[in-house]
C-alpha cells in the first residue's frame, strides 16, 4: 500500500514538473493577415489583444489557434512628443525638488536565466530579483528613491498575480509615482530579445499593459511615453508593447507597468547591461526635461495648462481693456453732456455753449482736445 502511494506521488510530481516545463515552453507566434511574422508571445493571446511593434505599427489580434495568432494592422501607434529631451541636459537635477519614489516587485518569484543560472526556474529565489534591484540602483543613481519588495509569490501559476497583489497594495501605501512588476519572458528564441546598443550587448525590454482594467488608457499612455523616450535615447531598447487580456494588477494604479526583461534563454549579463539604460529612460520619462516639480510625462499637460492660463489672462486682459474703454466712454460722454449744460446755462445760447465746452475740454486735456481759447469767447478774463 505504501509502495502504491509512493508511486502515485511520484507520478503526480512528474506530471506537475512536466506541466511547469510545458507552461514555460509554450508560446504563440503572431502573424499579420498577409502572413508576415510579427513576434512571439509567451502567454496565449486572446482576440482583441493589441500589439504595438518596435516600429510603432499597431495590430489587433483577430484569431488564435494551435500556437498561432493572426492580427490585423490598424494603423500607426502615436507616440508623445519628447522634443523636450533636447533641453534636458541644461536642467540641473537639483532644480527638480520634490521626492521621487518608484516601487518595484516581482510577481513570478522563480524566474531566472538558464544560460547564467543553470535553470529557468529557481523555486528558492529566482535571479529576477537581481534584475529588479539592478534597475532600482540605476534609478537611484539618477536621483530617484526606490522601494523594492523581496516578497515571494510561489508558485508560478495562475494565482501568482493574486498573491503579488498584496505586495503591490503594500508598496502603494508609500505613495510612489509609479510601480513596476519585473519579469523575464518565457519564449525560447534568445534572438527575440538580444540587441546591441552602442557597443554593448544588451537585452530588449517588452512592456505589457493589461487591457482588462479601468487604468488601461493611462497605463497605455505611460507605456507610450517610456517607449518614446527610449526610441530617442536608446533605439532598440524597447522591443514592443503588448496589451493583453489580463489586468496584471494595473487596476491598482494609473502608472503601473509590467516589464519583460529578456527571456529565459538569454544570459542574465545582457539583461543587467540594459538596466542602467532602462533606469535612465524611466527617470527621464517620469521627471526629465522640466524645471521644477512637474514630471516629463506632465510637460505637455503643464505647458497646455500654462498656455491656457496665459491665454485666459490675455483674454481677460482684453475683456478688461474693452470694459475699461466702455467705462471711459461713458464717463467722457457724461462729462461732455455736463459741460454742454453748464455752457448753455453760462452763455444762454447753443453756440456759446459749444464754444465754452470746446475751451473747457481743451484746458482739461492739456490742449490735446477741444478748441484753443482765442480771447473772444464772451467770457471776461479776470
Amino acid at each position: 500500500m505504501k509502495a502504491f502511494a509512493v508511486a502515485v506521488l511520484a507520478i503526480l510530481l512528474c506530471v506537475s514538473f512536466a506541466a511547469v516545463s510545458l507552461a514555460e515552453e509554450t508560446e504563440w507566434q503572431l502573424y499579420s493577415e498577409e502572413g508576415t511574422y510579427l513576434t512571439t508571445i509567451g502567454e496565449e493571446p486572446e482576440v482583441g489583444d493589441i500589439y504595438i511593434s518596435g516600429d510603432n505599427r499597431q495590430y489587433e489580434v483577430t484569431g488564435v489557434s494551435k500556437g498561432r495568432a493572426e492580427a490585423t494592422y490598424t494603423g500607426m501607434f502615436p507616440l508623445p512628443d519628447v522634443s523636450w529631451l533636447e533641453m534636458d541636459a541644461a536642467l540641473p537635477v537639483s532644480a527638480l525638488g520634490e521626492r521621487r519614489l518608484l516601487a518595484l516587485y516581482c510577481t513570478h518569484s522563480d524566474e531566472s536565466y538558464e544560460p547564467t543560472d543553470g535553470t529557468y526556474s529557481d523555486e528558492k529565489r529566482g535571479s529576477i530579483y537581481e534584475i529588479a534591484h539592478a534597475l532600482a540602483d540605476a534609478l537611484e543613481e539618477k536621483g530617484a528613491e526606490t522601494e523594492v519588495s523581496d516578497e515571494l509569490h510561489y508558485p508560478h501559476d495562475a494565482g501568482a498575480y493574486r498573491r503579488s497583489r498584496q505586495t503591490a497594495v503594500q508598496l502603494l501605501k508609500s505613495g510612489p509615482d509609479a510601480i513596476f512588476d519585473i519579469h523575464r519572458d518565457g519564449i525560447k528564441d534568445p534572438d527575440e530579445y538580444a540587441v546591441t546598443i552602442g557597443s554593448k550587448q544588451a537585452s530588449k525590454i517588452r512592456i505589457l499593459v493589461g487591457r482588462g482594467n479601468q487604468n488601461m488608457e493611462s497605463n497605455k499612455d505611460f507605456a507610450a511615453m517610456v517607449k518614446a523616450v527610449a526610441d530617442k535615447v536608446y533605439p532598440g531598447l524597447i522591443k514592443d508593447i503588448y496589451m493583453g487580456k489580463g489586468a496584471y494588477n494595473q487596476d491598482l494604479y494609473p502608472r503601473a507597468l509590467l516589464f519583460e526583461c529578456g527571456t529565459y534563454t538569454l544570459s542574465k549579463e545582457r539583461v543587467l547591461t540594459s538596466m542602467p539604460m532602462l533606469g535612465d529612460v524611466i527617470y527621464r520619462a517620469m521627471y526629465g526635461g522640466v524645471v521644477g516639480s512637474a514630471g516629463a510625462s506632465d510637460v505637455n499637460q503643464n505647458s497646455g495648462r500654462a498656455a491656457a492660463v496665459k491665454g485666459g489672462a490675455s483674454e481677460s486682459a482684453s475683456e478688461s481693456d474693452a470694459g475699461a474703454g466702455v467705462g471711459i466712454a461713458w464717463v467722457v460722454g457724461l462729462l461732455v453732456v455736463g459741460l454742454c449744460v453748464y455752457g448753455f446755462l453760462a452763455t444762454g445760447s447753443g453756440k456759446g455753449a459749444m464754444h465754452k465746452v470746446g475751451r473747457n475740454i481743451h484746458e482739461m486735456t492739456g490742449g490735446l482736445l477741444g478748441k484753443k481759447p482765442d480771447g473772444h469767447d464772451g467770457d471776461s478774463a479776470t
